[in-house]
């Protein structure tokens, strides 16, 4: 899809990010946890959005923007991508696939990791590109992508 682009996550874009994870992530965690904790879950966001927002883009697809990206260079120069969230009617329209493989050329100079909630049938996605798997947690599944390989 073309028009999508990132742009640098600024401070007036806490309550759209805030907004687009809780549709993203809410039913994951309510089957994970049993419920969403409205004030936890602010407490929750507000620690870490203050710990990513250096790293941390909106996705805009013209000028409306539709979703939420974060990643960063982990221990050992591993790239890991945090989240790829987007608004349900820009979902399944190549626009995740889009941002993942940018992603992974921007990093072919390193190993790239990726976790997702165990129910997130997402993981189809990363293995159709390249990713396998690389343990796992009580709650999500790891993966790892080495260019090239």
């Amino acid at each position: 899809m073309a028009g999508i682009k990132l742009i640098p996550y600024r401070d007036e874009d806490y309550e759209f990010v805030y907004e687009v994870k809780k549709n993203a992530y809410r039913k994951y965690v309510e089957k994970n946890w049993g419920s969403w904790n409205e004030e936890e879950q602010r407490k929750y966001f507000d620690n870490f959005i203050t710990n990513v927002k250096n790293n941390a883009f909106i996705i805009m697809y013209e000028e409306t923007k539709i979703g939420f990206y974060n990643g960063k260079i982990i221990s050992n120069g591993i790239y890991e991508i945090e989240n790829i969230c987007i608004i349900p009617q820009y979902q399944n329209k190549g626009i995740g696939s889009k941002i993942l493989k940018e992603k992974l050329e921007e990093n072919k100079d390193r190993d790239i990791v990726i976790q997702y909630f165990k129910q997130n049938p997402v993981g189809k996605l990363y293995e159709r590109l390249g990713f396998t798997p690389n343990g796992e947690t009580e709650y999500h599944y790891r993966m790892k992508y080495r260019y090239g390989v």
